[in-house]
């Protein structure tokens, strides 16, 4: 008993609600999960929700810092900011830079990981810098290049499983190369910024990519003849597709439609989020650009958007009010699902065996204490 933290409270199981239910957790893992208490609790959390920690496999900064920045103190500060809001593991995104650049970003994460081995760092999800000029969003048009394998095969040789997953565009030329590597190798291919057409993204699904990079956004959108690479993700059964639930880069009819078209295992909930996040409004660097915030919502200087200022927390409690889905199925789609695309079976639920990530939510849609791996992160009850 010395060593296990109890819980007792409403849990968000990947099933259902239970009202009041037990977790227990030992050193890093959950060994236990109770409908009905069992003992003596450590924690009675009666003030909202017990939910496991969530995943964002697509964010490139909040607090005021970036990922490529390719500091330790960046790098850091986000890990922190992140376990503060909820977000207990991640893919620290990049934006489209030159080879040196990434390859500066993806060795400041490396060091930053290895010197912190209980981080909620997954991996890196590269996005760019081989994305079609026309859907670049706010990517620097000045670094876009046509794929190749070779720079790819470089970052892989260097850096190994630490690159987790990277957004192209099919269209390309030479898109297959670095699709086949990719799915080789463990590095999942997704979809986005992208001209594609159905049938061409149709193709790369066929090839075996499935995932699709926040879906409508930075793409071929959806029309009755010709339905485009948002069309395909819609119609492929297998295709997971990021949702950036904010209200701002979809609107919430687009939400609930996508949600009711690819169903709960299928979706999920993405932040996108850039170091605006957790800020005030003001003018901020991205990817050496400059963004201008205003009223949450951030724009490059000729108006794209460009990221967001979302937390994945925000995100769940949106995806439930435009969707009108329980919050469980909510939660699945900010923790569960992102877990299993991007290869962890053990993360994202309250489940025996799975890796000690818990939160208390409290009842406004705010976390209030984060375990991570068993470790308390944050305490703000």
């Amino acid at each position: 008993m010395a060593n296990l933290t109890v819980l007792h409270g409403e849990l968000v199981l990947q099933e259902g609600i239970v009202s009041e239910g037990e977790v227990i957790m030992d050193g890093d893992h959950i060994v236990e999960v109770n409908l009905t208490p069992t003992k003596k609790p450590t924690i009675h959390w009666q003030d909202g929700w017990i939910v496991p920690g969530l995943v964002d496999a697509h964010i490139h900064g909040i607090g005021g810092y970036d990922v490529m920045d390719a500091t330790p103190e960046a790098l850091s500060a986000i890990d922190a900011t992140l376990a503060q809001v909820g977000c207990t593991r991640y893919l620290a995104t990049t934006m489209s830079g030159d080879q040196v650049t990434l390859t500066r970003v993806l060795e400041s994460i490396r060091q930053f990981r290895e010197r912190d081995p209980q981080c909620g760092l997954l991996g890196v999800h590269l996005e760019g810098p081989f994305i079609h000029p026309d859907r670049r969003g706010a990517q620097s048009l000045s670094v876009l290049r046509r794929p190749s394998l070779l720079e790819l095969e470089t970052y892989y040789r260097r850096f190994g499983s630490l690159i987790r997953r990277i957004t192209l565009a099919p269209e390309l030329p030479d898109a297959d190369e670095l699709i086949h590597f990719g799915l080789h190798c463990g590095i999942a291919p997704s979809l986005g910024h992208s001209n594609a057409t159905f049938d061409e993204a149709i193709a790369a699904f066929d090839k075996g990519v499935r995932h699709v990079t926040h879906l409508f956004n930075a793409m071929t959108g959806l029309n009755h003849r010709d339905p485009g690479l948002a069309g395909a993700a819609l119609f492929h059964p297998q295709v997971v597709v990021e949702l950036i639930a904010d209200g701002i880069h979809l609107h919430p009819a687009v939400v609930k439609m996508a949600a009711e078209m690819k169903g709960p295992r299928q979706v999920m909930l993405v932040t996108d989020a850039m170091r605006a996040s957790m800020m005030r409004d003001g003018t901020y660097d991205l990817g050496g650009q400059s963004i201008r915030v205003a009223h949450g919502v951030a724009r490059t200087a000729d108006g794209r958007l460009a990221g967001s200022t979302l937390t994945l927390m925000r995100a769940v409690f949106l995806y439930q009010e435009f969707t009108g889905v329980e919050l469980f199925e909510a939660v699945l789609a900010a923790s569960l699902v992102p877990a299993r695309s991007l290869g962890y079976p053990n993360l994202g639920a309250l489940a025996p065996g799975f890796l000690a990530d818990v939160l208390l939510v409290d009842r406004k849609g705010s976390n209030r204490m984060t375990w991570r791996g068993g470790q308390i992160m944050f305490d703000g009850r």
